[in-house]
């Protein structure tokens, strides 16, 4: 994603990541274990600075590349700026399993290698284009990527979205407040709606 994208492109790649994320990554993340431990987490614009709790100091320095990539500063915060890339070290380790621990350091580790292989550079180092084309070639199964590393890319997409989301200035600065989401609409003929659905779980 290039980093001239505009606000409103920045929206609907939130709003398209979050149609991804899928039931159960949802549940998972937006479950009160999760949500009490990202409000927990105090953003630190150094945390790629030091070794985290899950990622060595120089994965972090590569998370925090791909972070920029997925959610890129423009005339609104980006990923980075919030410390996604703290926070994803943070709720990994706080709520996740080792499943998803294990693909998150499974496709930094491989980003960095294809990176390393295509440029002879550090994903850090690279330029915002390269960085940009190894990303892609994740999301394409290309250039030495895999099935399983789109999968695993996954897990830091969701968890980059989530992170920037739930942060005061991604939450202030990059989305639209709604005081009745999805709008207000009044004496809709039922014939429009059909039957609601019902759990049936108490009567």
């Amino acid at each position: 994603m290039s980093e001239t994208v505009s606000s409103i492109e920045k929206r609907r790649l939130l709003k398209g990541l979050g149609a991804v994320l899928g039931t159960a990554a949802a549940s998972q993340m937006l479950g009160e274990r999760a949500i009490q431990s990202a409000f927990a987490y105090t953003a630190n614009k150094n945390s790629h600075l030091a070794k985290g709790k899950l990622f060595s100091q120089a994965q972090m320095m590569v998370l925090r590349g791909i972070v920029k990539q997925i959610i890129p500063t423009t005339d609104t915060v980006g990923a980075a700026d919030v410390d996604c890339h703290g926070f994803i070290d943070h709720q990994l380790v706080a709520t996740h399993g080792n499943y998803e621990k294990q693909a998150a350091v499974a496709i930094v580790d491989k980003v960095e290698q294809v990176s390393l292989q295509q440029y002879k550079l550090s994903f850090a180092k690279c330029s915002s284009a390269q960085q940009l084309q190894v990303l892609t070639a994740v999301e394409q199964a290309q250039m030495g990527f895999d099935h399983n590393d789109k999968a695993n890319f996954k897990v830091v997409k969701n968890l980059t979205v989530f992170g920037y989301c739930t942060s005061k200035e991604g939450a202030t600065q990059a989305l639209k407040y709604s005081y009745v989401p999805g709008g207000y609409q009044g004496s809709v003929p039922y014939q429009q709606i059909g039957r609601a659905w019902s759990s049936k779980a108490y009567y």
